[in-house]
């Protein structure tokens, strides 16, 4: 089979979806699938730029490109290429700033497809949460318009999205989709690998036993209440585990040593910022960490490659923000601070949820369901 996967960027550890097709493809090619990588809209280049060094081919079209010249570009790839498949992994945004992406369809149109079209529905539309505000919604509605006109005018045999929230809202909307999960952005971790884990201070070191290390990775949002909800989880470590909380921080996020700086002399919790690893690194820290920490709201957890990286690697999930819509779904392995009753149990509990994380187990969701249309 040859599968044409279609992202809006492709610059490596700068574009989350990027690397997310990335990784996609080389599970494509361990089965002995033709792939090929295309950016439509890529604003981390100049000029048209093509790669063949990997198992697959890639193609970036700069966003600075004409447009006309952009989509004569893509023709070509899909004339040359002639794929079975043609995978668009879309997030409306990364296409265009306000997220409205009635050009794109106008675009599309234009180029002839002969394969089969499936499209992944990274993120749909705002104004659905309990927080949007009215302009939300109003930008939310034309940007529903546009995922309806790109749905109609591209007619796929197949639509995804990863997460539960969104595949409810997109059913709402009369869209049918089956979800596929974010796979982990990070390799599988080794527990002898402490390039990372010799940054903590020395008495966490000596005294491991005696903390539960807690990480946060990649991007990071403060959000109201987060002092509170972290004062509350060291609480709930010191008086049902009689250990001490130490929170890090590892990975890239814009200000990260201010925030941490704040929050530890709000929270007088022990904290550290541990930088930019590699992903072998990070991974390797992950599975030496007892839980992680995300200011997710919980009915997205299944669209953070964060989140996936951590479970890939074993460790579970403490959730510390307030959910943005009613969410029934109950997942073992994350879970909002204030919902853990036991959190020796929840912190200890069986890893076999890792493997759902798998890039391999996901790339087989996918081929399955080419395979079916």
């Amino acid at each position: 089979m040859k599968i044409l996967l279609v992202c809006a960027s492709l610059e490596p550890g700068l574009d989350g979806v990027g690397d997310y097709v990335r990784r996609l493809a080389a599970e494509f090619c361990k089965t002995g699938h033709g792939v090929m990588l295309v950016a439509l809209n890529d604003r981390y280049i100049n000029e048209l730029t093509e790669d063949s060094t990997n198992n697959f081919g890639i193609t970036r079209l700069p966003k600075s490109m004409p447009e006309q010249e952009r989509y004569k570009a893509f023709q070509t790839v899909l004339d040359d290429f002639n794929p079975d498949w043609l995978s668009l992994q879309y997030v409306c945004y990364s296409f265009e700033k306000r997220g409205i992406t009635f050009n794109l369809v106008k675009q599309l149109k234009k180029v002839k497809i002969k394969a089969k079209i499936h499209i992944m529905f990274h993120e749909i539309w705002i104004g659905e949460s309990n927080e949007s505000t009215w302009k939300d919604k109003i930008t939310g509605f034309l940007q529903r318009w546009a995922v309806s006109a790109l749905i109609k005018t591209l007619k796929p045999a197949g639509i995804s999205t990863s997460n539960s929230f969104y595949k409810n809202c997109l059913a709402k909307a009369g869209i049918q989709a089956n979800k596929i999960p974010i796979f982990s952005n990070m390799p599988v971790g080794n527990p002898t690998g402490k390039k990372i884990y010799e940054q903590l201070p020395a008495e966490v070191q000596s005294s491991r036993s005696a903390y539960v290390l807690a990480t946060f990775f990649g991007g990071f949002h403060y959000r109201d209440q987060l002092d509170s909800k972290l004062i509350r989880l060291a609480q709930h470590v010191n008086q049902e585990m009689k250990k001490k909380l130490v929170i890090t921080h590892v990975g890239k996020s814009s200000g990260i040593e201010e925030q941490f700086e704040r929050l530890a002399q709000t929270t007088k919790i022990p904290m550290k910022v541990l930088g930019t690893w590699d992903a072998q690194d990070i991974a390797d820290y992950f599975s030496l960490c007892d839980v992680s920490l995300a200011n997710h709201p919980l009915v997205l957890f299944e669209k953070s490659g964060s989140i996936a990286a951590a479970l890939y690697n074993k460790c579970p999930v403490i959730v510390l923000r307030d959910n943005i819509a009613a969410d029934d779904q109950k997942t073992a392995e994350v879970e909002q601070v204030e919902r853990i009753d036991n959190i020796e149990k929840f912190i200890n509990q069986e890893t076999g949820f890792s493997e759902k994380y798998n890039p391999e187990s996901v790339a087989g969701q996918y081929l399955t369901m080419f395979k079916a249309s």
